[in-house]
């Protein structure tokens, strides 16, 4: 299924044809690889099926479909698309692919020249210049791109005449295809034609590695926020107002805040408190439950409301409420800030706490019944919760985690995710509420994660790549929530964004990097993006852009940017700032104190 080797070959052949900027470094993009996911017993699909674009999608995030007077005879049974019109002199059929958001929303484009999100500054911007069709067959296909009026922007006709798979390559100018809003392939009266996969030659600009780690992961959760709403939707395919995540919209913000400082300049400052206060604003008018606010929202009748069937959930108002604040502080809003701290403040803890006093994952949808499941097992999570708690009510002290220092299943996002927020957790002191030494169980953690497909995989496509992460997200088909971890046996699905969040533990940061540009040759991490899961064969992966991981590998990336460049961290320097986090991060540290930016702790003995 993957390009490795044949892209490889074709980059270099056209290298000289297609050299618009010396300087510049050319990848590329998958718009749709055609391999299916699908659970033993799920009907196959065919052209008169309608597609859900809730979990079909495009591996840039959008939605795609059939089309054609003979789409009925198209077949996706394995993993191509077959077209039989062999006998049929007058018909033709094919794929049209979104570029930019759902093809219905027009204003939502392409630029060629700027293929980034636009906020993303133009000396970050990348550029579309060229296209690539693998096929195979007889007859002719027609490559198209089109604006959201259906206007012509870019055609090309291929002569197809091999029955083994080959790649076709056609230079695009950027500044041609400045509003894209489809793509397409037409098989023409008379092929007999397979298609297998369709590609954007994407121009990077010059820049370091660690740059462009985080620009990909921070492009990758800019492309589900909404300029007009001020809300991250849960996927970057589904349509604006449909299911937004609010805790992924905290992270948002948060990694705007880093993209925005000086060392990086990825966006311009302006803009990210311009979406610190938008997104302030948008949360401030949903209704809470006790002061909590809803994990999903939807928007119904013009206003947001939490999204039927979820809750008002504690961890998620944890993460959005300590990434807001940080934010808050980093860009120099204290009015935000102090907005923020109130409504932490304004949350009703004493009544979300469970008869052992463990606080609950939340309330239900009705916004007053308690959820009867509390946060006790050890971990970021409860950290996080506990933190926030311990803002609103200093004094409170919650009872002791369970099984300290173990996360549930060896579940790896568990050990890191606090981390994200606070530079506390890389301390080997033990905290003084569990006895906990974070920094030893994180690379514990990280040891085990490295070992376990080497181990049980060992001829694996992931164990020869060094490529690891048993944590949590999308099943492998994309229709489900999986939880892997080491303590599980044979695990075969990876999540990758775990090799971001462990990253700043590597003693040798260059290690991340050099797994990085691996896992962008094998088409995992390409410029839209760490992809959201892969099989420990290789053979397959889930191109899902989802938001929540996306956060996460977006913060991560700017931890390890810095850690890299040896520069001071301006996440972990605001946590050090803020007076409220501090006092609530005595109930884990009382009396250490560390230096924003190093790896130097001192303990009060």
């Amino acid at each position: 299924m993957h390009l490795l080797s044949t892209i490889g070959a074709v980059a270099v052949m056209l290298g000289t044809q297609l050299m618009a900027q010396p300087a510049a470094r050319r990848v590329w993009q998958p718009v749709q690889e055609y391999f299916i996911h699908r659970e033993d017993g799920q009907q196959v699909l065919a052209g008169t099926k309608r597609l859900n674009s809730f979990t079909s999608y495009t591996h840039i995030g959008t939605d795609f479909g059939f089309h054609g007077a003979a789409e009925h005879e198209i077949e996706w049974l394995t993993d191509e698309i077959v077209v039989h019109l062999g006998q049929q002199p007058e018909a033709w059929a094919g794929m049209w692919h979104s570029l930019a958001g759902q093809a219905r929303n027009a204003d939502r484009v392409m630029d060629f020249a700027h293929a980034y999100p636009e906020p993303v500054t133009v000396g970050y911007q990348p550029r579309v210049t060229a296209v690539m069709l693998k096929a195979a067959g007889l007859g002719r296909i027609k490559l198209e791109i089109k604006s959201p009026t259906d206007e012509l922007r870019w055609t090309q006709l291929i002569e197809v005449n091999e029955p083994q798979y080959r790649m076709f390559v056609y230079p695009v100018a950027p500044e041609a295809v400045r509003d894209g809003k489809t793509i397409v392939w037409t098989a023409e009266p008379g092929a007999e034609v397979k298609v297998s996969g369709l590609f954007l030659g994407i121009e990077m600009p010059q820049m370091p590695w660690d740059t462009y780690a985080f620009l990909a992961s921070y492009a990758k959760i800019a492309r589900s926020y909404s300029i007009e709403t001020g809300f991250v939707r849960d996927r970057a395919h589904i349509e604006e107002g449909a299911f937004e995540s609010v805790s992924a919209t905290g992270m948002y913000v948060l990694a705007s805040a880093a993209a925005a400082q000086e060392s990086l300049g990825v966006v311009k400052a302006d803009y990210a408190r311009w979406v610190l206060t938008r997104t302030h604003e948008a949360i401030k008018k949903l209704k809470t439950g006790h002061g909590l606010l809803p994990h999903f929202v939807h928007k119904h009748e013009n206003n947001y409301h939490i999204h039927p069937g979820t809750e008002f959930s504690t961890v998620d108002t944890a993460i959005y409420a300590q990434s807001m604040l940080l934010a808050a502080i980093m860009l120099d809003v204290p009015e935000v800030a102090a907005d923020l701290v109130l409504q932490m403040q304004g949350i009703e803890f004493n009544l979300l706490h469970l008869p052992d006093g463990v606080i609950s994952h939340g309330l239900g949808e009705d916004g007053v019944t308690l959820l009867p499941h509390g946060w006790q097992d050890w971990g970021g999570e409860t950290a996080l919760v506990m933190l926030t708690e311990g803002i609103a009510d200093p004094t409170h002290r919650p009872p002791p985690m369970r099984t300290p220092g173990k996360a549930w299943q060896g579940t790896g996002f568990i050990t890191e995710l606090q981390s994200l927020f606070h530079p506390d957790f890389d301390s080997d002191v033990p905290d003084a509420h569990d006895g906990v030494r974070w920094l030893s169980v994180r690379r514990a953690m990280l040891g085990a994660q490295r070992a376990y497909i080497p181990k049980r995989w060992p001829q694996s496509n992931a164990a020869r790549n060094g490529i690891y992460g048993l944590s949590a997200g999308e099943n492998q088909a994309g229709n489900g929530y999986y939880v892997g971890g080491v303590d599980l046996p044979d695990q075969k699905l990876i999540h990758p964004h775990y090799i971001l969040m462990s990253s700043p533990l590597h003693p040798q940061t260059n290690e991340t990097y050099d797994l990085l540009e691996r896992m962008e040759k094998a088409s995992y991490f390409p410029p839209w993006g760490m992809v959201e899961n892969l099989n420990v064969d290789g053979r397959s992966y889930l191109p899902m852009e989802g938001s929540l991981n996306a956060g996460f590998e977006a913060l991560s990336a700017y931890h390890l940017f810095a850690k890299h460049r040896k520069i001071p961290d301006a996440i972990y320097a605001a946590s050090l700032k803020s007076p409220h986090i501090r006092r609530a991060m005595q109930l884990f540290y009382p009396s250490v104190t560390k230096v924003a930016g190093g790896d130097k702790e001192a303990a009060a003995q």
